[in-house]
């Protein structure tokens, strides 16, 4: 039996491969033999012989594991294994999910019923992190790391004292300053002009495009579909995917990659202390996401890989506090990664939204002590940004959109916060490359049913996609739209009016004295929802996830109670029997 503990994760979108790097580490510093990989990378016989297994994973689209747990789950579902399988393994799991989704960390709680039935014992509870919760996603499972090491401790029977030391950086690479002189400078400048549109009109050959090799697009389409007036700016973008191979359907997702702004490249520059003009090579090949170069300039990493001006995570002022020589800047990040100091943490970083740029700024001992071996270590890789498409390739099959706001809000932070990927694509001139990638979406629209559709202001996108597919045909399409009001939000008025099989119930929340919301009209139009449902209908919910998701619910629960005559524990028991069989769905973010 193998001595050497495992700590498994099934990530999507990078959010559990970080906390299973984070608990990784913190099992080296206290000298646990531990071994890191993805769930796909191991085999039931392997797992066999060990001991201890901690697996951290997240749940996708509707319910679903993340595609580097897929084949890891398949075996396990495998109808050869036995109550016995795993008789020798102790485990844990901790799952990462979003409370506004009816099948909230869905994958997690299958994977520890499924472990336990093999035999599998737990070393304590099931681990549910939700990214609603108020003090931030991470708290949940920052507290449950603190609980397995007080199990782990007991069940290893002696004391796991967490010694902490300087890990070896990720990723090594060498840095090779150039000096350019101004005349360079312009042909360098022509050259990247000229690559730039080879690139765009690159076909790619035969490669399949994916996260790791995304389609170098071009953005033709950027219409503001709000009135001027209004204070949400929201865009119609559209791409042109000619020659990619890209084929999507209604409730699809496009993952776009954003670039940071020449500003903040520089300001990165500045506060690291790096040439934009110097050329990093990286010298090994251990990990490295395919997507990025193993060489570019540092202006190329700033720009269009790092994420420099992102919410800095707990790992980030843990490797930081190695370089403070100001004794009240150690104590204060040595405050802000004890378990004591997460209120403190969460107040400086996550509540105002402060980015690792204006962190860097903060704490001038340690800028200027940074060891920049660990640059891949603290900032991390900048990750895609999923939007449901809100166009039907059979109207263009060379051309895709999304219906994107423009995110801009204000903290107590002087600086006006905004949205990474949004900002990008609002601010970029048209015929711009843009790289995207397009992968299936957790909604399944059927054609031979009436489909209830629930899409206040963005929400309505994937519904756009759906509507202009089945237009004009004999299926029933019911749309239930929200916005602030007809003459301010109201995206795509006059485009759905000419839709025989569509109709329309829109709620605007502030045209009236009266605050109208879509969960509102769904009760008041309850006789219709209840006539589709009892017609097999699919009720379908996208948008905000903050509350509306549950609104909607209550909502619904209400109408089965009125029109389907029920009790409300048989109401709510309809509507959960609606989610099983995937006649409700829900898309939220």
């Amino acid at each position: 039996m193998s001595e050497e503990m495992l700590v498994l994760y099934g990530s999507e979108t990078g959010n559990a491969r970080e906390l299973a790097e984070y608990l990784y580490r913190e099992c080296i510093f206290r000298d646990i033999s531990v071994r890191l990989c993805e769930m796909n990378q191991i085999s039931v016989q392997e797992l066999q012989s060990h001991n201890i297994a901690l697996f951290v994973c997240s749940t996708t689209g509707d319910g679903e594991e993340p595609k580097n747990m897929k084949m890891f789950w398949r075996q396990l579902l495998s109808r050869q294994l036995t109550s016995k399988t795993f008789s020798q393994l102790y485990f844990s799991v901790l799952g990462l999910g979003d409370s506004s989704y009816a099948k909230f960390n869905y994958v997690a709680k299958r994977l520890f019923r499924r472990l336990e039935g093999l035999g599998g014992r737990p070393l304590h509870s099931l681990g549910l992190s939700d990214e609603q919760h108020p003090e931030g996603s991470d708290y949940q499972s920052y507290v449950w790391m603190g609980d397995l090491f007080e199990k782990l401790g007991t069940h290893l029977q002696k004391p796991l004292t967490r010694t902490y030391r300087m890990l070896p950086p990720r990723y090594t690479f060498t840095i090779t300053k150039t000096e350019i002189s101004e005349a360079d400078k312009k042909c360098e400048d022509i050259r990247d002009s000229n690559k730039e549109e080879v690139e765009k009109r690159d076909c790619r050959g035969d490669q399949v495009v994916s996260k790791d090799n995304p389609w170098k697009s071009v953005m033709v389409g950027n219409r503001r579909v709000t009135s001027e007036e209004h204070f949400q700016d929201v865009r119609l973008v559209e791409f042109d995917v000619s020659g990619s191979g890209i084929t999507y359907k209604p409730g699809d997702v496009v993952w776009i990659y954003p670039r940071n702004s020449d500003e903040d490249v520089a300001e990165a520059a500045n506060l690291l202390n790096l040439n934009l003009d110097s050329n990093l090579e990286f010298t090994s090949e251990s990990d490295i996401p395919a997507f990025v170069p193993k060489s570019l300039t540092i202006r190329d990493l700033l720009t269009d890989y790092l994420d420099i001006a992102s919410i800095p995570s707990r790992l980030f002022f843990e490797i930081c506090s190695n370089f403070a020589k100001d004794e009240l800047e150690k104590e204060k990040f040595e405050e802000f990664i004890s378990l004591l100091g997460r209120e403190e943490l969460y107040s400086y970083v996550s509540r105002p939204r402060r980015t690792i740029l204006e962190v860097l700024a903060d704490f001038h001992s340690v800028r200027a002590n940074l060891d920049i071996r660990y640059l891949f270590d603290f900032v991390p890789f900048i990750r895609p940004r999923g939007f449901s498409i809100a166009s039907a390739q059979c109207v263009n099959k060379d051309r895709l959109e999304i219906c994107m706001a423009v995110v801009r809000y204000k903290t107590i932070m002087k600086k006006e916060r905004i949205g990474l990927c949004s900002n990008y694509l609002a601010n970029l001139p048209l015929n711009c490359p843009v790289k995207l990638f397009v992968e299936q979406g957790s909604f399944k629209f059927p054609t031979d049913r009436p489909i209830i559709m629930v899409g206040p202001g963005t929400g309505c996108a994937p519904f756009r996609s759906l509507i202009q597919s089945r237009a004009n045909t004999q299926q029933q399409l019911i749309l239930f739209f929200g916005c602030r009001g007809e003459h301010r939000d109201y995206f795509f008025k006059k485009e759905w009016e000419e839709i025989s099989n569509l109709q329309v119930i829109t709620a605007f929340s502030r045209d009236q004295d009266r605050k109208i919301y879509v969960q509102h009209r769904i009760v008041e139009y309850g006789e219709l929802i209840w006539s589709a449902l009892t017609r097999g209908a699919v009720f379908c919910v996208a948008g905000n996830s903050k509350n509306m998701p549950f609104q909607v619910k209550d909502a619904l629960i209400t109408v089965s109670r009125v029109h389907g005559k029920l009790t409300q524990t048989d109401a709510e028991k309809y509507v959960e029997t609606l989610v099983r069989n995937r006649l409700y769905q829900t898309e939220t973010w």
